[in-house]
């Protein structure tokens, strides 16, 4: 009977073991970003060969798809709920270019507009600044949100905000998890080869 809380504790306790390190790696610039992505990669494997390994989810492989499709969200909402730590005074310097970025296809986007600025930022960082916003003219003074690691492109001060939610990822690692169970309950109780049930 152990099997089927620990086949609810993998996708619960995976996802968050990854949130805890994706967090954490975002934030400190003593970890390279290739490790954290690395690091990140390796604990979604690990959960998937356990969840197939020990629990058969292979009977089911909508529950590893559902489980790498929660973890990879996962990581998603900790890259989307982190802010940038400090904010500079800056102004716009020269004129303001802009580019059209347009879009193909049926069903696309509509096209982006970005508008191009030079700033002189206490700091001296940033210089360019691309935004789907005009800033203002030549003198207009301004506030940017930066990363000093410049892990994070910058933004406008008021557009620093943590956007992530754990609604998505506990919904799909809820499904995962799920189904891994009624895996585990159509095959026969856990440890029991399926071919002997019928």
């Amino acid at each position: 009977m152990l099997a089927y809380p620990g086949a609810l504790l993998v996708p619960f306790g995976s996802g968050w073991l990854l949130y805890r390190w994706a967090t954490w790696s975002m934030h400190s610039s003593a970890v390279p970003t290739f490790v954290s992505i690395a690091v990140g990669l390796a604990l979604t494997v690990v959960a998937l060969l356990a969840l197939g390994v020990l629990f058969r989810a292979s009977g089911s492989i909508f529950a590893l798809v559902l489980l790498f499709l929660g973890l990879a969200s996962v990581w998603v909402e900790a890259r989307d709920a982190r802010v940038r730590p400090e904010v500079v005074d800056c102004v716009v310097v020269g004129k303001v270019t802009v580019t059209e970025h347009p879009t193909f296809g049926d069903g696309a986007p509509e096209s982006k507009t970005l508008f191009h600025h030079t700033l002189d930022c206490v700091g001296g960082y940033p210089r360019d600044f691309a935004a789907e916003e005009k800033i203002g003219d030549d003198g207009t003074k301004t506030r940017i949100a930066i990363d000093p690691d410049r892990r994070l492109d910058p933004v406008l001060a008021r557009d620093n905000k943590a956007i992530g939610s754990p609604v998505i990822p506990t919904v799909v690692l809820s499904l995962a998890a799920l189904l891994t169970v009624v895996t585990l309950v159509r095959e026969g109780r856990p440890g029991r080869d399926p071919a002997d049930a019928s």
